[in-house]
C-alpha cells in the first residue's frame, strides 16, 4: 500500500506533449460562455461569473464554516468551476477530483477536459478545489513552499511545524490544523452539490482524489451514479510502511528492461540486482560530478543511497527514470558515471522542484498527511516520544526485507513528498477527534450494484500499486472492475507523461465506461494489454566502437562503423526528445557535449549541433518529434573523430519495437530507443 502521488512531480512540467491538448480544451471551454453571451449564470442557488478570457466556464464559490460543528466560527470560501454541457445536459454531472493532496482540481481543468472532452456534449462538468488548495482557503507556508533541501532530514519536521503555526495563527482559537482533513473536504463537495442542486454525479478521482472519493462515497452514496478510481490506494487499513511500494518498484525496474528489445538484448537478468551492486558502491563512496540540467544549465550532482531511493520511487510517476535508470547504472558500474549523474540531477529538478502554492500547496499536503494518514508513531504523544516510537519502529521493520535492495533507513530517507514517514514528528497533536476519512460505521459498507465502479491503474506504478487496488475494489462496491494498464505509470490518463499510447488507451476506457456504466462487465478494455513497452536507450556506449551495430535488412553492408553510427544517431535523437520533455526549453544539451534546439508544440522540430552521444563522434542534423504518437524522424550526420562521416535517416514511433534507418543505399533496423 502506498501514499498518494508524489507532489511536485511530473505535472510541474506539462510541457510540449500536453500543449496541443490544452489548446483544444481551451477552445472547448470557452464555447459555453460565448454561446450564452452573459457575464452571470445562476445554477441552483449560486450566482456564477464568467471566468475570464482564455479560461472558460463559470467561476464561483460557496461560503462554508471552517469547522462544520461551529457554524458561527470562521468561514472559508470553497472555489468551483462549472462547465455546462456544450449542447444539452442529459446525463449526470461529471465531478473530477485531483490528487496530491495539494493540487487544486481546477488547476487540472485542461487535463480533465482533454480526458473527457467528447462526453461534455450532454453532461455538465464540475471542479471544486478542496479546502486548502487553489481558490479554497489556500494554505501558503512560504518557508515550506520554497524549501528544496532534504525533506526527510532532521530539520524538515520543524518546517512542517512552522507551517502548522501559520495555519493556527490564520484561524485563531479553533485549532485549525485539525480542520483540513479529507472528511471536511468531502462535506464541502456535498454542500456545493446541494447549492447547485445537482442530484446525481459520475465521480472521478485520481491518486489522492481516489482517497477523497472513498471518503465521499462512504458519506454520500445516494449522490452517485458511477465512480472511477484512477491510480488508487486504500483508506481502510492503509499501511504506514507502504511496503507494497518496495515490491512493485523492484518489479517495475525488472519489467521495463525485460519488455524492451534494446535493454533485454544487452542486459539479461535483473535490473534490481544491478541496482543493488551499484548501491553497495555508493554506500561507501558516493558518485559526484558536474553535469547539465535538461535546459543546459550547469549543476552539481551526487548519487548516494538517498538519491537512488528517490529515483526508484519517483519512477512510479516519471517514466524517464524507468527508461534510463538501468542503462545509467550499467554505465556507472563500467566506470562511466555521466549518464547516471545527469539522470540524478535532471530527475531531481523535474520531480522535486519548488512550485507556487496555487499550483501545489505544500502546507495542505502536510495538513492532510498529518491528519489522515497512519504514522509510525502516535500523534497523541509528545515530539520526544514520537521520535522514540519511530526509532523503535525502524528497529522492528516488517518481515521479509520489503524494501530491498535498500536498507530500511535508506528507504525511509526518501522525499517526504513521496511518503511522509517522519514529516509529521512535530505536527500539533489533535485537540478534537478528527473525523476519519471513512467512518468506522461505514467501513464494511459497499456501493450497491446500481452504482458501478471502475478502478484503473498502471502496472509500473509503485506509488499506488495495482495489486493493492485489486484487494481494495471488492470492498468498496458490489459492481466493480479493475483494469490494469500495461507499461504505464501513475495517472497516465491525464496525459502528463510522454506515454501517449497509454494515455490514449486509458481515455478510451474511461469514456466508454461513462457512456454506459451499467455495461461494466462487457466494457472493451483490450487496449490495456497492448500498450507498448517503454523504450530504453539499451545502453550508453562511451565510444562509437562500443555502440551496438544496427542490423542490415536490405542492400549492401555499409560496414561496422556505419552500422554503429546508425545506433548513435538514433540514440542522440531519442535523447533530445527526452531532454525537451524534461525541460520544455527551446535549447538543451547532448549527453557528452553539443546542443540541440527545439521549436513547436504539436510537432517539435529538433536541430542537433555537435551533439555527442558518445565522446568520439558528433551528431548534426534535424529531426521531428510528435508527442501524440511518440513518433521521431530525423536526418543527421555522424562524424567520427577519425574523419568518417555517415549520413543517417532514422524513424520510429512509440508503438514501434524497432527503428528503421537508412545509411546510403542500405536499410537497417535497431531496437527503438
Amino acid at each position: 500500500m502506498t501514499c498518494p502521488d508524489a507532489p511536485r512531480v511530473a505535472r510541474l512540467a506539462r510541457r510540449a506533449f500536453a500543449i496541443a491538448c490544452m489548446a483544444m480544451a481551451a477552445a472547448t471551454l470557452s464555447a459555453p460562455a460565448q454561446a450564452r453571451g452573459a457575464e452571470r449564470l445562476r445554477v441552483g442557488t449560486l450566482d456564477l461569473h464568467g471566468c475570464g478570457a482564455g479560461k472558460g466556464g463559470w467561476c464561483g464559490s460557496l461560503r462554508r464554516p471552517l469547522d462544520p460543528a461551529r457554524p458561527s466560527g470562521p468561514k472559508i470560501d470553497i472555489g468551483l468551476r462549472w462547465l455546462p454541457a456544450t449542447e444539452r445536459a442529459r446525463r449526470p454531472t461529471l465531478v473530477t477530483v485531483e490528487g496530491g493532496p495539494g493540487y487544486p482540481s481546477i488547476g487540472s481543468i485542461s487535463e480533465y477536459t482533454g480526458m473527457f472532452g467528447p462526453l461534455r456534449r450532454d453532461r455538465d462538468m464540475l471542479l471544486v478545489d478542496n479546502r486548502g488548495t487553489g481558490s479554497s482557503a489556500l494554505i501558503n507556508c512560504p518557508r515550506l513552499q520554497a524549501f528544496t533541501g532534504v525533506t526527510s532530514g532532521p530539520a524538515f519536521p520543524g518546517l512542517v511545524a512552522d507551517c502548522a503555526r501559520r495555519i493556527a495563527e490564520r484561524y485563531p482559537g479553533v485549532h485549525a490544523t485539525d480542520l483540513f482533513a479529507t472528511a471536511y473536504a468531502a462535506g464541502d463537495l456535498d454542500a456545493v452539490l446541494r447549492a447547485l442542486r445537482v442530484r446525481s454525479i459520475d465521480l472521478y478521482g485520481d491518486s489522492y482524489g481516489t482517497y477523497f472519493a472513498q471518503s465521499f462515497i462512504a458519506r454520500y452514496p445516494a449522490r452517485l451514479h458511477s465512480v472511477i478510481l484512477d491510480s488508487t490506494y486504500p483508506v481502510r487499513g492503509l499501511d504506514p510502511w507502504y511496503t507494497s511500494s518496495g515490491r512493485v518498484a523492484r518489479e517495475a525496474l525488472d519489467s521495463v528492461c525485460a519488455r524492451d528489445r534494446g535493454c533485454a538484448a544487452v542486459a539479461p537478468g535483473s535490473a534490481t540486482l544491478r541496482l543493488a551492486a551499484l548501491l553497495q558502491v555508493v554506500r561507501a563512496t558516493p558518485l559526484r560530478g558536474a553535469t547539465r540540467d535538461a535546459d543546459g544549465s550547469s549543476v552539481a550532482a551526487t548519487v548516494d543511497p538517498r538519491a537512488l531511493v528517490d529515483m526508484v520511487q519517483d519512477a512510479a510517476s516519471d517514466p524517464v527514470i524507468l527508461r534510463e535508470l538501468d542503462a545509467s547504472v550499467r554505465a556507472a558500474m563500467a566506470g562511466d558515471a555521466a549518464p547516471l549523474l545527469r539522470l540524478a540531477a535532471q530527475s531531481k529538478t523535474f520531480d522535486h522542484g519548488a512550485s507556487s502554492p496555487g499550483y501545489f500547496s505544500d502546507g495542505l499536503y502536510m495538513a492532510v498527511s498529518c491528519s489522515d494518514y497512519p504514522q509510525l508513531f502516535s500523534l497523541a504523544a509528545t515530539p520526544a516520544q514520537r521520535r522514540s516510537q519511530l526509532a523503535t519502529a525502524i528497529a522492528n521493520p516488517p518481515p521479509g526485507d520489503p524494501f530491498a535492495p535498500f536498507a530500511v533507513p535508506e528507504w525511509l530517507s526518501m522525499s517526504a513528498y513521496s511518503e511522509p514517514y517522519s514529516a509529521c514528528l512535530d505536527w500539533p497533536a489533535p485537540r478534537r477527534s478528527v473525523p476519519p476519512a471513512v467512518p468506522p460505521s461505514k467501513r464494511s459498507q459497499r456501493l450497491p450494484a446500481s452504482v458501478p465502479m471502475l478502478v484503473i491503474g498502471g502496472d509500473l506504478d509503485s506509488l499506488t500499486p495495482l495489486s493493492d487496488a485489486g484487494e481494495l475494489a471488492p470492498k468498496l462496491a458490489r459492481k466493480v472492475r479493475v483494469v490494469g494498464l500495461r507499461n504505464t505509470v501513475h495517472v497516465t490518463s491525464e496525459g502528463d507523461t510522454f506515454l501517449s499510447e497509454g494515455a490514449a488507451c486509458a481515455r478510451h476506457i474511461l469514456r466508454r465506461f461513462l457512456r454506459a456504466p451499467q455495461r461494466l462487465a462487457s466494457l472493451d478494455v483490450r487496449c490495456a494489454a497492448t500498450i507498448p513497452a517503454i523504450h530504453t536507450p539499451g545502453a550508453y556506449p562511451l565510444d562509437l566502437a562500443g555502440a551496438i551495430p544496427a542490423r542490415v535488412v536490405a542492400g549492401p553492408d555499409p560496414g561496422d562503423v556505419a552500422r554503429r553510427a546508425v545506433t548513435v544517431a538514433a540514440g542522440a535523437l531519442a535523447d533530445a526528445t527526452i531532454r525537451r520533455y524534461y525541460s520544455g526549453a527551446d535549447r538543451g544539451p547532448g549527453l557528452r557535449g553539443g546542443t540541440f534546439t527545439a521549436r513547436g508544440d504539436e510537432v517539435v522540430r529538433l536541430t542537433l549541433r555537435g551533439v555527442r552521444f558518445v565522446r568520439d563522434a558528433t551528431v548534426d542534423g534535424t529531426g521531428s518529434w510528435d508527442p501524440s504518437t511518440g513518433g521521431v524522424f530525423g536526418t543527421v550526420t555522424v562524424a567520427a573523430s577519425n574523419g568518417t562521416r555517415v549520413r543517417v535517416e532514422v524513424e520510429w514511433t512509440q508503438r514501434s519495437r524497432v527503428a528503421r534507418a537508412r545509411a546510403g543505399v542500405s536499410r537497417l533496423t535497431l531496437p527503438a530507443p
